[in-house]
């Protein structure tokens, strides 16, 4: 199987082909008359038209627009099929920064929520203490620790939560804490 990140993007696809450009993953087919059924998702590498029912991957999209057989489709990407495509170190090493990322963002997650309840559960039992005694000083010591903090953790899972980017930032911020 083909990465298809090793393949060309879309947009330089259509370019390449001087069909019109897709806007948003969405345009003309070029193998029928619709002009908005054509969607192609540049991160699985697939098309689809709702009108023609014409679909598959990049090298199936060059086998159809260009009459031609899959050797040739491989050519066009500059691929040859009895050689793998090169392997790019850079792309290899964002792929292991993100699985990194994905692991430390579950069991970064998984304690920040913990932390997060246990100070919930403090809050409720001290406000509980401090109902019957408002002078308990055990009570006055969970609520402060329980409370001091709190928005941090709030602000760190809702940056988990978020984007890559966001992530990244979470990431850096309780490393330097």
């Amino acid at each position: 199987m083909i990465d298809s990140e090793a393949l060309s993007p879309w947009k330089s696809i259509f370019a390449r082909n001087s069909l019109k450009p897709l806007r948003r993953g969405r345009g003309n087919c070029p193998f029928c008359d619709s002009r908005t059924g054509f969607s192609a998702n540049d991160e699985k590498g697939i098309f689809y038209c709702f009108a023609c029912a014409a679909k598959g991957d990049k090298i199936a999209f060059i086998q159809q627009l260009c009459n031609c057989d899959f050797k040739s489709a491989l050519g066009f990407f500059g691929l040859n099929a009895h050689q793998p495509p090169p392997v790019d170190p850079e792309k290899i090493r964002r792929d292991r920064i993100r699985q990194g990322l994905r692991r430390w963002v579950k069991t970064a997650g998984k304690e920040l929520r913990f932390e997060f309840y246990v100070r919930e559960k403090v809050i409720t039992r001290a406000g509980e203490r401090l109902q019957r005694d408002p002078d308990d000083a055990w009570g006055w010591n969970w609520l402060h620790w329980a409370i001091t903090g709190k928005d941090r953790i709030e602000y760190l899972l809702d940056m988990i939560d978020g984007t890559e980017e966001q992530q990244l930032e979470a990431y850096r911020q309780m490393r330097t804490a």
